[in-house]
């Protein structure tokens, strides 16, 4: 083969390994476009399903009972064990003749006296931390106790500590911005600002046979329904809290978003789920198989929504004042 042989044969193996190369990019970017369009898919998939399963959260049960029975923390008894075993030592010293080698006998029983008197302050050290943490268990004890009984009594006020102390009925996150509460001995009634409808997504995602992301405008009957579904997730949320922390048979929950008055071209916050939980129907419930929506028909409940338009405004079961 001649030099000019040489050269085409070079450039057509350039040429092969160009378009292997691009090749091979290509296949990359198509790798990475599905990965990433079912990622997006993924992404929205989880994004619906929280906002509908809500309720579905696994809450331990306060035994306030047992919390009245439970015995008082263990007085510590002072302990020297330190000190026992440093004072075995020095009876057991004996000269040695080689203790010259040691800086002699006095010196050898100084260091074990030394011994013995940082012994002590270890053993005072621990029995004095012994004390404290008795007598912070000690004051705990009590302080649950008395919480208890006031409690068991449907103390409103005592509703209101153990429930200001719960953090997924102050804090935000998907429930809403806020829940106050109007608290009796007979019932509690929570009345949550939950996020207005702009919390669901309003397009659909999906991926396509060639792996590509399509997205669609959900129809306004699904986006209402699913906004339906997130706003009875959360009442039903709040419920199962509730009754988790408190011995109270009534639960009235009233979830208001801030929407638009038409009226005053205002937003406000506007009722619309008002439900009257009862203890024994809701513990019935199978709360990680139920539509939200539909779990709300085992509970007086006001609620005045049409698939067409969404919610509109209802009078509460309790007052909001």
């Amino acid at each position: 083969m001649g030099w000019r042989g040489t050269l085409r044969a070079m450039e057509a193996a350039g040429r092969r390994a160009q378009r292997d190369a691009e090749r091979r990019q290509r296949l990359q970017q198509k790798a990475n476009m599905i990965s990433e369009a079912a990622d997006a898919v993924a992404e929205w998939e989880d994004v619906m399903s929280d906002l509908v399963s809500i309720h579905d959260a696994k809450t331990t049960t306060i035994d306030w009972a047992a919390l009245t029975k439970a015995p008082a923390p263990l007085q510590p008894q002072a302990t020297s064990s330190r000190e026992l075993i440093a004072i075995s030592k020095i009876e057991a010293f004996k000269p040695s003749v080689f203790d010259f080698l040691r800086g002699g006998s006095d010196r050898r029983l100084a260091r074990l006296q030394m011994v013995l008197d940082t012994a002590r302050a270890e053993d005072e050290r621990d029995n004095q931390l012994a004390s404290n943490s008795y007598k912070i268990a000690l004051s705990e004890w009590e302080s649950d106790r008395a919480l208890a009984k006031r409690i068991l009594d449907h103390d409103p006020a005592a509703f209101r500590d153990v429930i200001s102390e719960m953090q997924t009925l102050s804090s935000e996150g998907l429930i809403g911005s806020n829940i106050e509460f109007n608290i009796s001995q007979a019932a509690v009634h929570a009345i949550a600002k939950v996020h207005d409808d702009s919390i669901v997504p309003r397009v659909r995602r999906k991926q396509l046979a060639s792996g590509k992301l399509s997205e669609s405008k959900m129809p306004a009957g699904d986006f209402n329904e699913h906004y339906q579904d997130y706003v009875s997730s959360v009442a039903l949320r709040i419920a199962g809290d509730l009754y988790a922390i408190l011995p109270i048979n009534e639960i009235y929950v009233t979830c208001s978003p801030e929407i638009l008055d038409t009226k005053t071209g205002y937003k406000r916050f506007t009722p619309i789920i008002s439900v009257k939980f009862v203890r024994e129907t809701f513990n019935k419930l199978n709360l990680s198989r139920i539509d939200p929506s539909d779990a709300l028909r085992n509970f007086v409940h006001r609620m005045d929504f049409k698939r067409t338009r969404g919610f509109a405004e209802v009078d509460p079961l309790m007052p909001l004042e």
